[in-house]
């Protein structure tokens, strides 16, 4: 059995890199540069899952009494394991990994706990490895989330007359926007779902569910595309937000367009604010604060997510409902 705080350690860093990947928009992903070398974070996740994999191999002749550590060349292994896995999708990266950890962890179980052979293994391919890495993925994704148009300080465009547009702004108040007594009821009983597309539903789940703790509440079949999953999570006060993948269609990465998504403002108590903020900056996620009340990130598919602490109706000190 592996030593208890070197199985918590290792299961820490295992979730950290889980969370900073599922954090990168989906073009960030294969995009070299990573490393100098050329490595994208996708080569990344093969190299570690190289190690985890020959990690299992070692256990087992561990187990088995069979291990020779002279026989071992990792260097070997894991460039061929790299140039074999480049060439695939990144989901197939991902499930090799997922397995090779699985693979170690099961062999670990018929290993003697204060075998300092396995016990090197395990920190190696596990904790010392995801450490050694861990630094510069949260680099990365820092980096990869300010690409794009940016959330938050104002911007100035340029060749824009901004009295000219301040003047329409003031003749549509003046034109549409009654009195809050005199305003006739709304015609709707409030937001029955939002839906977003989604590449990946697991690492979507893991997102809103693990990271930002709004809980899954149902998952079926979307009654349009066969395959496609239609799924939703709770927001609170009755709101929903939802998804769907498209398997086999080639949806392309998020963009900035007119009917599109600008981004989707989420009330969160103060002090779940606060407790969120800390989440993310432990697990190195990206984001951008404003006022001191807004953080603003982007999910796995890069659709923008803004935490705002003021109470529903409000927003920076104005009644906006």
């Amino acid at each position: 059995m592996i030593d208890p705080d070197l199985r918590k350690a290792e299961d820490e860093g295992w979730h950290e890199l889980h969370t900073l990947m599922d954090s990168l928009p989906p073009d960030a992903v294969e995009r070299p540069g990573y490393f100098e070398e050329g490595w994208s974070a996708k080569d990344l996740l093969a190299h570690i899952g190289a190690w985890l994999a020959q990690a299992g191999v070692a256990l087992e002749q561990i187990g088995g009494g069979t291990y020779r550590a002279d026989e071992i060349d990792v260097d070997a292994l894991n460039g061929r394991y790299l140039e074999t896995l480049r060439a695939l999708p990144f989901d197939v990266v991902r499930a090799q990994a997922d397995a090779a950890r699985a693979r170690m962890l099961i062999a670990s179980a018929a290993v003697a706990s204060r075998n300092g052979d396995a016990a090197f293994w395990i920190r190696k391919a596990g904790p010392d490895h995801y450490a050694e890495h861990l630094p510069r993925l949260r680099e990365w994704v820092k980096e990869a989330a300010s690409h794009g148009t940016p959330v938050g300080p104002a911007a100035v465009p340029a060749g824009v007359d901004l009295g000219a547009v301040e003047a329409r702004r003031a003749e549509l108040v003046a034109r549409y926007l009654k009195p809050a007594g005199e305003r006739p009821p709304s015609s709707a009983r409030g937001v029955h779902h939002i839906a977003l597309l989604s590449s990946d539903v697991e690492r979507t789940i893991r997102f809103y569910q693990e990271l930002l703790e709004f809980p899954l509440t149902e998952i079926f079949e979307n009654r349009d595309y066969k395959g496609s999953n239609h799924f939703f999570f709770d927001l609170g006060h009755g709101n929903l937000l939802a998804f769907f993948d498209f398997p086999g269609l080639d949806l392309g990465p998020y963009a900035e367009v007119l009917g599109g998504l600008h981004h989707i403002a989420i009330s969160v108590e103060p002090p779940r604010w606060a407790q969120l903020k800390a989440k993310l900056d432990t697990a190195g996620m990206a984001y951008h604060e404003a006022g001191g009340s807004s953080i603003y990130l982007t999910d796995p598919d890069g659709a923008r997510v803004e935490l705002i602490s003021d109470s529903l109706l409000t927003m920076y000190g104005h009644e906006v409902g």
